[in-house]
């Protein structure tokens, strides 16, 4: 299972969902660091999980727009147009919990809808999702 943009539409406010891998140019993602977000670099990953612990990052598609995760008010995560320094964009990976959180919304982490019975995406208090 991979991260998804559903319908490999490049849209605004297209929802991101978890569905099983293709290998669509709609399932391949960059993670930017903010100290890296006017650059293409992707480098200073952690070996074990794969992000750098609790450095905020954006996830941005590789579609040809190019836009990222995005939480909608402390809900559903779409793809919108990059905007420097929005919090809703920005992410971080904390170890402790293997759970991606939303920067805005420091306590919601990112989570399959539904206990994962569906493939829709959101930003909630109570997770169920881990990473890895």
């Amino acid at each position: 299972m991979v991260l998804d943009v559903e319908g490999n539409k490049d849209e605004e406010a297209r929802p991101v969902t978890v569905h099983g891998n293709n290998g669509g140019v709609n399932q391949k993602w960059n993670v930017i660091y903010l100290d890296k977000a006017g650059k293409d670099e992707t480098t200073g990953l952690n070996e074990e999980f794969g992000f750098d612990i609790n450095r905020p990052f954006y996830i941005r598609s590789r579609m040809p727009m190019k836009r990222v995760m995005q939480c909608h008010g402390a809900g559903w995560i779409h793809l919108n147009t990059y905007k420097a320094k929005r919090l809703d964009q920005q992410f971080w990976f904390d170890e402790k919990t293997k759970t991606i959180h939303s920067q805005q919304w420091k306590n919601y982490a990112v989570e399959k809808y539904s206990n994962g019975g569906h493939p829709y995406l959101r930003a909630t208090a109570t997770v169920n999702s881990r990473w890895w």
